[in-house]
């Protein structure tokens, strides 16, 4: 794959368009309905950590030049992850509270650059989530689900959260528990849960280029990412995804292993190969 991506560009002037097409038939699954709506005007974006909206942000650009009110609510500061050299780490304390404040600001730019109408960052403890009362994290989840009132929840999966990190999966488990338990709720205003993944031959590369999705996802195909259901044709909005990886400097060496080569190759040929994001819709 890296070697795929690597020659990117010279295949491209050789072969021309035909090179692009062979490359996204090793990566994109064309059987998953392509939609451009979502049901509803408001769609909230609930992830963990600052960059976790990077696996959908050509989605979000969608909604918000069609119109769609957006939100995004980030739980955690992301104070627990790599500094790629921009924090001073030989205090682990102050490091996790410059992190923080770093990766607030990060996330703070690229909500400007997506067009998210609402963006709100809580402080719950960065791969801590575990260790906070299930029922505690359902009310502040239901709490801002009723404040902001979206008819629409994109999440991770409540199977191995994309990758297996154990804060992805229990935020969009728990999500999910709500969702279950409140839609047939009138007053519940959520009509839709969709959950990022990833069709099989994305997985298929994954497994190639990212020691994360090695290490961590499960071996039983019955446990891995859900099937996904519908699909987001990005390739309008490569410029703007493009733009919001970047903005995630401290995070850069993470991009750069989950979407090799994103600010090597121009964003016009880029994403005419990771042209879709996918989703499955819970029932």
């Amino acid at each position: 794959m890296l070697y795929l991506f690597g020659f990117l560009s010279v295949i491209i002037l050789v072969l021309g368009i035909g090179s692009l097409r062979f490359l996204r038939s090793q990566l994109q699954d064309d059987s998953v309905p392509v939609t451009d709506e979502f049901l509803g005007e408001r769609v909230m974006f609930i992830f963990p950590h600052p960059d976790d909206e990077i696996t959908c942000a050509g989605t979000i650009k969608m909604l918000t030049s069609q119109g769609y009110e957006t939100i995004l609510l980030t739980l955690t500061c992301g104070e627990a992850g790599p500094t790629n050299g921009l924090v001073d780490e030989s205090d682990p304390i102050q490091k996790k509270v410059k992190l923080g404040q770093l990766r607030r600001q990060e996330l703070q730019e690229v909500a400007q650059v997506l067009g998210i109408n609402h963006l709100e960052i809580l402080d719950f403890p960065d791969s801590g989530i575990k260790d906070i009362d299930p029922e505690l994290l359902k009310t502040t989840l239901k709490e801002k689900i009723s404040h902001y009132q979206p008819s629409v929840i994109v999440t991770y999966d409540d199977r191995i959260g994309f990758y297996g990190h154990p804060d992805h999966v229990l935020v969009a488990r728990y999500l999910t528990e709500i969702f279950r338990q409140e839609r047939d709720n009138p007053n519940f205003p959520v009509k839709k849960l969709y959950q990022v993944t990833l069709p099989k031959p994305m997985l298929n590369i994954a497994f190639k280029i990212s020691e994360k999705f090695r290490n961590s996802y499960p071996t039983l195909a019955q446990e891995g990412l859900p099937q996904p259901t519908m699909a987001v044709k990005i390739t309008p909005y490569g410029s703007y995804k493009r733009e919001a990886m970047g903005l995630h400097r401290s995070q850069k060496p993470i991009l750069d292993e989950m979407q090799p080569y994103f600010d090597k190759i121009a964003p016009f040929i880029y994403f005419r190969v990771f042209d879709k994001e996918y989703f499955t819709e819970v029932k």
